[in-house]
């Protein structure tokens, strides 16, 4: 299918490093901020939006967020407005005053990544590019593959030899070209010789083995969250979210929609963020034990798609704007946890069940007060574990 070019928002003046404050213009730095990355550091960079902006009430779907979206044209599967619902008895269980949860699984490909593959698709097509493509085992594959065949774009999906074959079999089915490596690191390094050998890919997620995050325009679509929880709960957010937790490309997201909220003066305070890790990664850098550039130590593979010995910038940023914190959970936490949160009636994905433990956990330690209302981020449903829990 062959589409029209899409148009980049007007808003959009250029692009800024949230680490140095470097600016830049309108463009695609595939390894992130060069400033940092000369200095042997890594960083995202975000775009920057000038002029008045708002919620367009008379609009349907995203159209309504327009003024805060990099594309207002993008394709559509049905993606967003995910639904929000409150669960007494666990939030009792828990002891938080109230507890809501957002529903990613209810997307169309299954997860929270089908709000930034719209915006990454259109800006590859934008910038001229025939491809994209991915280092992926899991969501971000069969999120990316879909939206590409919307798109009318090829898609290169990276992997390794052990990717589920439930993931191979949605990569597969869309066209998609699967590439099969022995490692995650070697994902990277088989992406960036091909594109040192001039091939047509547009990269959507983090080329870099000190990874600075997907790209800027993806993201921005993470923004939508915020926006529809603003609207879902009528501006009466929770006080806290907790959100899995890799390389903060969801994290950050939510946290630059708020800032827009907090912005145009729709809401008077940020809620804050919670990052939920398979291990401690986050947790050390805010307590000043470990530096983003560092590598940390712990076995994450039963939540490998927030799993990983390395983070980012973009995450560390949202924690402490919105004055929030990083809790971990155990492989035998989540276990517990993905029964925990059926017994409520929501069978999760692992890496998505990692709320429930760090939940607790803040609880405990007083992170949290029982008066407080909470929001968990629900990315993924249980149908895509591999293990029984």
């Amino acid at each position: 299918m062959s589409r029209t070019l899409h148009q980049l928002n007007s808003r959009i003046t250029g692009m800024i490093c949230p680490r140095c404050q470097k600016r830049y213009p309108v463009g695609d730095y595939f390894f992130g901020c060069p400033a940092c990355l000369e200095r042997g550091a890594s960083s995202n960079l975000t775009l920057v939006y000038e002029g008045k902006a708002q919620i367009q009430k008379d609009a349907t779907g995203w159209h309504r967020y327009r003024d805060f979206l990099p594309y207002d044209d993008t394709v559509s599967l049905g993606e967003g407005f995910t639904p929000v619902r409150t669960f007494p008895r666990l939030a009792k269980e828990l002891g938080f005053r109230k507890l809501y949860t957002k529903h990613e699984f209810q997307n169309p490909t299954g997860s929270h990544k089908d709000r930034m593959n719209p915006f990454i698709t259109a800006r590859a097509r934008e910038a001229g590019y025939s491809t994209v493509t991915c280092a992926s085992s899991g969501n971000e594959a069969a999120s990316l593959a879909a939206y590409a065949a919307a798109e009318g774009l090829n898609c290169v999906n990276v992997s390794t030899h052990s990717i589920p074959s439930l993931w191979k079999n949605a990569s597969d089915a869309t066209g998609a070209k699967l590439v099969l490596t022995d490692t995650p690191a070697a994902r990277l390094f088989y992406q960036k010789e091909q594109l040192a050998q001039g091939k047509d890919w547009y990269p959507a997620t983090n080329l870099l083995d000190l990874p600075s995050g997907s790209s800027p325009y993806g993201i921005e679509g993470y923004k939508t969250l915020s926006f529809e929880l603003y609207e879902q709960l009528e501006g009466q957010l929770p006080d806290y979210l907790l959100i899995p937790t890799c390389r903060g490309d969801l994290l950050y997201g939510i946290y630059l929609g708020f800032r827009d909220l907090l912005k145009t003066g729709y809401i008077k305070t940020l809620p804050r963020l919670v990052a939920c890790e398979p291990i401690p990664r986050l947790e050390l850098i805010l307590s000043g034990q470990k530096r983003v550039e560092d590598k940390f130590e712990g076995d994450t593979s039963s939540m490998s798609s927030i799993g990983g010995n390395t983070a980012t910038w973009q995450s560390v940023t949202a924690l402490r704007e919105s004055g929030g914190f990083a809790l971990s959970a155990s492989d035998t936490d989540i276990r517990d946890a993905v029964r925990a949160m059926a017994s409520h009636g929501l069978y999760l994905e692992t890496s998505s069940a990692v709320v429930y433990p760090c939940a607790k956990k803040a609880q405990k330690q007083g992170l949290i007060s029982s008066h407080a209302s909470v929001l968990f981020v629900l990315t993924s449903n249980g149908y895509k574990n591999t293990d029984p829990a």
